[in-house]
């Protein structure tokens, strides 16, 4: 069995994941038998054993097993630093940026924003990625991006990305102008037990965070509908007693002669960051627009 730079770095994540392949596995996107595999392979056709079991689980390193993860940590590391002094390189002669966005916030915040900067700059050519956080987050981490734009929590490795928050807001509720809670100011979770709820669905990072506080505020059973389009969660409530919690900038677009919005207090954070790999030095344009979107965007936490 060839050990490649690929399978080095599944042993050292697995070492790295306290010997857990599930975490493993999803930490580097393949699947959890695939690396059960590669560990059965390498032992049986080296005749080593890099583990130590037990009850049927990977426990420790053996001692060739902590000689070997100890080289393939080196190796890996070095290789690392070799593949991204070659893509800062390739960068200096491609003027393409690949950024990611949910489509949410490029509507919201950046609808105008990338033609400008491609005005200003003929020497850049922005990609558009737009995808849910939870895809957009698997693209960063596979290189697939330059840059993303990902909503809290962003569940990425502080070592391995830069994170900077560059908008700070919250979810709200929505819903019909004659529902009988628009005549408040602002609402309590315990306003909503006898109305029926809806919001996004399950590719939306905001769907875990407003699932969470539903189930601690016991109203998961309430939750009538998801959807992926936030014009037809909010029309849906027109004339009907539905509430739909959703990020409150959406408050901007809804026809105001049917729709209110309300805060709700004890809200659920909505704020996101801008996020790319960190390196030891970024090309220059990819360097100029991480910094321009951080100073046009950036809200400091008061």
């Amino acid at each position: 069995m060839k050990f490649d730079i690929t399978q080095m770095e599944y042993f050292v994540n697995i070492v790295e994941c306290g010997f857990n392949l599930s975490l493993a596995s999803k930490k580097i996107h393949i699947s959890q038998s695939a690396l059960s595999q590669f560990i059965t392979n390498f032992e049986k056709e080296q005749q080593v054993d890099l583990f130590e079991r037990k009850n049927g689980r990977l426990d420790s390193l053996t001692a060739i097993g902590q000689v070997i993860y100890e080289a393939s940590q080196e190796i890996v590391r070095e290789y690392q630093l070799l593949r991204e002094k070659i893509e800062i390189e390739a960068g200096k002669h491609q003027g393409t940026i690949r950024v990611g966005l949910p489509s949410l916030i490029l509507r919201f915040y950046f609808a105008s924003f990338f033609t400008q900067i491609m005005l200003e700059n003929p020497d850049i050519y922005i990609e558009v990625v737009e995808d849910g956080s939870i895809g957009l987050r698997k693209k960063l981490i596979d290189k697939e991006l330059d840059l993303a734009v990902l909503i809290e929590p962003t569940n990425l490795d502080p070592n391995k990305f830069e994170q900077q928050i560059i908008q700070v807001d919250q979810m709200a509720a929505f819903m019909d102008i004659h529902h009988p809670l628009s005549e408040k100011v602002s609402i309590e979770w315990k306003d909503l037990k006898q109305y029926p709820i809806s919001t996004f669905s399950k590719s939306f990072t905001t769907y875990d965070l407003v699932q969470e506080r539903l189930e601690k505020e016991k109203l998961s059973g309430n939750i009538l509908m998801f959807s992926s389009s936030w014009d037809y969660l909010v029309e849906c409530t027109q004339q009907t007693d539905l509430i739909t919690i959703l990020p409150a900038p959406i408050k901007r677009y809804i026809n105001k002669e049917k729709n209110i919005m309300r805060p709700i207090n004890n809200y659920i954070p909505f704020n996101f960051y801008i996020c790319r790999p960190s390196l030891p030095e970024h090309p220059i344009l990819k360097e100029e627009l991480y910094n321009r979107i951080i100073e046009l965007f950036y809200q400091p936490v008061e």
